[in-house]
């Protein structure tokens, strides 16, 4: 992971609230360049309308999210969208479109409005994107022929293909079978390690966020209990608060797996 002086996403008594109800913050937070963020905690806890604000979807009720020193308020949707790239949770349960051309679709915020039509350099990003996900052989293949696995491969292809700096990814491996979810891990991780990119994810399996995180953010009620490595962050202790639940932590790999205990 580096570390550059300037962190590039700060939030500053950040907040967010929806008719008349607190649902995140306020928050202090900075994301360090080149880290991998989880952020994880019970439903309802806020964790996508976080994702949300820093991506720039949404805008804070109070306080400020800034990009390098630039508050986004100063930013167009497009100067953000080159920064940030965000994969949604939800998406259309039917996509008519070859998986180029969806990935094609994060070419857009590079593209002019005088542009008529994706330039070389557009293909060359998509094919750079597949390369990375392996999924260059299916290019021609309809989206909605594809395996659950595949295709939140594609959609990660096309924030991929974005060139943001910030990769934000709402529960991932969410409905993905075990080895579907090792994959999807698998990529993150190795994006995150190879591009030095910065990436933030928000998500409910606590072993994914130990195994790719470089620091888990528990968040409860819109607001931050800790913000610590993985090995601190899974005390059981903690997650007890975080979920009110009884945990153990079972050891012997590189990282410490923790498990809900179930009574008898």
């Amino acid at each position: 992971m580096t570390t550059g002086a300037a962190e590039p996403l700060r939030l500053r008594g950040a907040a967010w609230s929806a008719g008349g109800r607190a649902i995140v913050g306020p928050i202090d937070l900075e994301v360090r360049s080149g880290e991998c963020l989880a952020v994880v905690g019970p439903n309802g806890a806020g964790k996508t309308s976080l994702l949300r604000l820093v991506a720039g979807l949404i805008e804070p009720s109070a306080g400020e999210v800034s990009w390098r020193g630039t508050p986004f308020v100063e930013l167009t949707r497009q100067q953000i969208a080159r920064r940030i790239a965000y994969v949604p949770q939800i998406r259309p349960s039917r996509i008519p479109l070859t998986v180029e051309q969806l990935v094609l679709l994060g070419r857009y915020p590079h593209m002019s409005r005088f542009q008529m039509a994706p330039g070389r350099s557009d293909f060359e990003a998509v094919r750079e994107a597949l390369a990375r996900v392996g999924l260059e052989g299916l290019r021609e293949r309809q989206v909605d022929r594809l395996s659950g696995g595949e295709r939140q491969a594609v959609f990660i292809a096309a924030a991929l293909a974005q060139e943001a700096e910030l990769l934000v990814l709402d529960e991932p491996t969410t409905h993905l079978d075990p080895s579907h979810q090792r994959e999807i891990a698998r990529l993150i991780r190795t994006f995150n390690r190879q591009s030095e990119r910065t990436v933030i994810t928000a998500t409910h399996d606590l072993n994914f966020a130990s195994l790719t995180a470089d620091r888990v953010l528990a968040l409860r009620s819109g607001s931050v209990l800790a913000c610590e490595a993985p090995a601190r962050a899974m005390r059981p202790e903690l997650l007890e608060r975080l979920f009110e639940a009884p945990f153990e932590v079972v050891r012997g790999g590189e990282r410490p797996m923790t498990m809900l205990e179930l009574d008898g």
